[in-house]
């Protein structure tokens, strides 16, 4: 059987969910403007590579305070914002019996209501979660994640793939530098890198399939 593992970002996702998460919380800082931009810079910068996942994660977690209840709310906004075509991936792997995961840098509670909107069960994904006081307050990071590195998504693959004893051909697919590293590292023997929603030029010079549409991953996913 095929298993194939999807970033969530920029992928499934048109959005980038702790951009989402941190936008939604300074709409309680009218006065913080620019902010958000700054946010976005962050972002491209780690998902280029020119900043390191950890580095870009605590950049945009010191710029407001945020609280579970951004989490929550966001992940309920997102899923309605997957990418178009997605949806019929994600029927098309069903319908063919391939193991499907998602695993994401993000986090669990902006993400995990698009998974059970796609069908998926809980344990099919694979992403970080906040520490939290009583009152909801992000304190910080669960540092003790597989996802918690730079190469995360080296490790959570390559854990899957001892756990749950996976034999055959696996297939990531993702939009940032840090999916194009796992292939590279040899977590898997194929790369899609997705350009639906933006162009990371360092994943479209280094990925071996550069697409832009759920019909163009479908196309490939069929020879594999």
């Amino acid at each position: 059987m095929p298993t194939i593992f999807f970033d969530f970002d920029s992928t499934v996702c048109t959005k980038e969910s702790l951009d989402e998460v941190i936008a939604l919380a300074l709409k309680e800082y009218p006065e913080q403007t620019g902010l958000v931009e700054r946010v976005e810079q962050i972002t491209n910068q780690g998902m280029n590579g020119e900043l390191d996942f950890i580095e870009s994660v605590k950049a945009r977690f010191v710029i407001c305070p945020l609280n579970q209840s951004h989490f929550t709310l966001t992940g309920e906004h997102l899923k309605h914002n997957l990418t178009p075509g997605f949806t019929e991936v994600f029927a098309w792997l069903k319908s063919n019996d391939w193991d499907i995961y998602i695993v994401s840098g993000g986090f669990l509670s902006s993400i995990l209501p698009s998974i059970k909107w796609l069908g998926l069960n809980p344990d099919r994904l694979f992403a970080n979660r906040v520490r939290c006081a009583d009152n909801g307050e992000v304190l910080g990071v669960d540092e003790s994640s597989l996802l918690w590195t730079n190469n995360g998504k080296t490790k959570v693959i390559n854990y899957l793939k001892d756990l749950r004893k996976i034999k055959g051909p696996t297939i990531l697919v993702g939009d940032g530098s840090n999916d194009l590293a796992a292939f590279a590292a040899g977590a898997v023997d194929h790369f899609i890198g997705f350009g639906g929603n933006v162009v990371r030029e360092k994943v479209k010079a280094g990925a071996p399939h550069f697409v832009k549409t759920s019909e163009e991953i479908i196309s490939i996913l069929e020879k594999i």
